[in-house]
């Protein structure tokens, strides 16, 4: 008789959701309501939701690399050149379902230009499109229809900026609006040029208006002020330069007679913003911010750069209201080039700036609370190691990753938001977590390991992220492998607070760090805790690659290079009634252990397990089998 089998256990795992790459380079753009965005990766523009991460759909490239991109302010159409100088129109879905198959162009234009198309800017209407390319060329395009309404030549190298002047002519009894376009190039010139009546002004139509020299470097940023008596250009020679154009429409209204007797735009202020300015623009009249007047008659720009924060700045006074970001003080120029800022977006809508990195992050700033909302990492390149990280009212509500960079990722998992972790100064090789999951531990190529703890918030989930509260130095090299403690910290197993933490070195030795000072939470920008270790073991021949503590905190095992894998006893004691922390690991039955005396002093003794009938130096009895340190032990009574 046969007997029955056994059903085979087996388990099957489904994708919840993947993290992919966003945005590797280029131009952004982002609907008004600030509900979707449009990032470039490769020779392709991704539409994603800002508010899930779901990938709506991809807009069919050309196999070249996108040169610039901008979306019409009725989120209706989307407006691309490549490096192949082609010109590709794109109606935008609406749907919020992702679409499988790639959107393709209503209307392409094989050879929009003779040169790479670096700006480009759509008319408040959402009727024209404006391109500048490298030759100094720069067309108007009929977006619906595709055809070319102006061309203006004459610039003196590659077009940098471009802004479009829509407002009422006030020498129009019809009262009808005014349509100029604003140009910078290489050259560090503005140039202001007619678009209605230039076919009337003959051979002039295709000439600037007026021509604005202020600037030494070539600009990067233009914009004008609601009512349009304001213009601002901002460039790489450090300053922000505040036009007046009053005097242009009062020429205007005259109705002066003759040709070129216009009137040109003043130069009203100059404010230095001491980093090179790559976006510059100003902020809505009725927008409110926290801390500043809210006089009629004030005017507010926004400023990014080289520095990599978006700063408000009063146009009147000359000075910096307040900053969205973090100051870079501490990091190397090579980093500092990485995170300066390419483009800013600004949302009146939402009340909010989108900044737009170098190292291929978007960060999301609410102006009236003055924070971070909302951080969109585009591209993370090669992942070493990854942990969850659990927050107060949920489990495994976090990821943790470290890629080759000295940063380190945290993602949520439910929402599409990410956070920086800033402090290493080089690669990023390892992270661990404790049992609860609130704690990360990380270990880099700068020697170093940090621990990470999470901000005391206060704005709920908008204000979540961690901030460094431990730096473990004390390696010759790379730190490769770490391990957290797996239990409470206390004897009693009361305290959710990790007790200490291994680290494995390329210098082949383990050290272990005591960390019953350091605390689990912290505030914004709070200064970290030194670690001190505990004990030095020289474990291996060669690099240490994987740390592992065991649940109940007796066991450590390390793999290394040299192909081996050794266990270790460990031996931790609490501080408690004065005493500092003592801790050691041991193999083969001796344990090395360090104590901490003064300021960075460390003794190091020999220890041993202890036997029946021995006591402590303070007489209290031992437990036989234990490691102690051999200072504390003494022989029977």
């Amino acid at each position: 008789m046969s007997t029955p089998t056994r059903p085979k256990l087996k388990t099957a795992f489904k994708n919840a959701r993947t993290i992919a790459p966003l945005y590797t380079s280029g131009p952004v753009a982002v609907t008004q309501n600030g509900s979707k965005i449009i990032t470039c990766i490769d020779e392709s523009a991704l539409l994603t939701d800002v508010s899930t991460g779901v990938e709506i759909c991809r807009f069919a490239g050309d196999t070249e690399t996108i040169s610039s991109m901008c979306l019409s302010p009725s989120a209706k159409y989307l407006v691309v050149f490549t490096a192949s100088f082609s010109l590709r129109i794109f109606e935008v879905p609406t749907t919020e379902t992702p679409i499988p198959k790639p959107v393709q162009p209503i209307r392409v234009v094989a050879r929009a230009h003779e040169a790479p198309v670096h700006v480009c800017k759509v008319d408040p209407t959402s009727t024209y499109v404006a391109s500048g390319s490298a030759d100094g060329v720069v067309k108007v395009w009929d977006i619906a229809r595709g055809y070319v309404t102006h061309v203006f030549k004459g610039h003196g190298g590659v077009v940098s900026a471009l802004a479009f002047d829509y407002r009422v002519d006030p020498s129009s009894v019809k009262q009808q609006r005014k349509m100029q376009l604003i140009t910078g190039s290489l050259d560090t010139r503005i140039r202001i040029f007619e678009l209605v009546d230039s076919a009337s002004r003959g051979s002039d139509g295709n000439k600037p208006v007026a021509v604005l020299e202020g600037h030494v470097s070539v600009p990067r940023g233009l914009d004008v002020s609601q009512d349009g008596k304001w213009l601002i250009s901002g460039g790489r020679d450090s300053v922000v330069l505040v036009w007046d154009l009053s005097a242009m429409q009062q020429s205007n209204a005259k109705g002066g007679k003759g040709k070129g007797k216009a009137l040109a735009p003043t130069l009203a202020k100059t404010v230095p913003i001491l980093e090179r300015v790559e976006a510059v623009g100003f902020l809505s009249p009725d927008e409110d911010l926290t801390g500043s007047s809210s006089a009629s008659d004030k005017l507010r720009f926004y400023t990014g750069g080289a520095n990599g924060v978006v700063k408000i700045w009063d146009a009147r006074e000359g000075n910096a209201l307040f900053t969205l970001g973090d100051d870079q003080n501490t990091i190397s120029d090579d980093q500092e080039t990485q995170r300066q800022i390419v483009d800013v977006i600004y949302l009146p809508a939402t009340s909010s700036i989108i900044s737009v990195h170098a190292d291929q992050n978007i960060m999301f700033h609410s102006l009236s609370t003055q924070s971070l909302t909302r951080q969109i990492i585009g591209f993370n390149d090669e992942i070493v190691d990854a942990k969850f990280l659990s927050g107060a009212a949920q489990r495994d509500s976090h990821l943790a990753l470290a890629t080759n960079s000295s940063l380190i990722r945290v993602y949520s998992v439910s929402e599409f938001d990410a956070r920086l972790l800033e402090g290493h100064t080089d690669i990023v090789l390892c992270v661990d977590t404790d049992t609860n999951g609130t704690v990360l531990a990380s270990g880099s190529k700068d020697n170093s390991a940090r621990v990470w703890a999470p901000l005391k918030s206060t704005d709920g989930d908008a204000g979540w992220g961690y901030n460094c509260v431990a730096i473990c130095e004390g390696h010759a090299e790379s730190v490769g492998a770490i391990a957290l403690s797996r239990k409470a910290g206390t004897p009693e197993g009361v305290s959710s607070h990790p007790g200490f933490v291994f680290t494995g070195s390329q210098d082949r030795t383990i050290k272990m760090w005591d960390l019953s000072e350091v605390p689990l939470t912290c505030e914004d920008h709070a200064e970290p805790v030194k670690c001190k270790s505990l004990n030095t073991l020289k474990a291996h021949e060669k690099d240490i690659n994987a740390l592992d503590v065991a649940p109940n905190d007796r066991l450590l095992v390390s793999g290394s290079q040299d192909r081996t894998a050794n266990v270790y006893e460990i031996e931790y004691s609490a501080p408690a009634g004065g005493r500092a922390a003592r801790g050691g690991i041991a193999a083969g039955g001796d344990v090395q252990g360090a104590q901490a005396r003064g300021v960075g002093g460390e003794v190091w003794a020999h220890g041993a397990r202890a036997r029946d009938g021995e006591r402590g130096q303070d007489g209290e009895a031992v437990e036989p089998g234990r490691f102690y340190m051999r200072q504390d032990i003494r022989g029977a009574h």
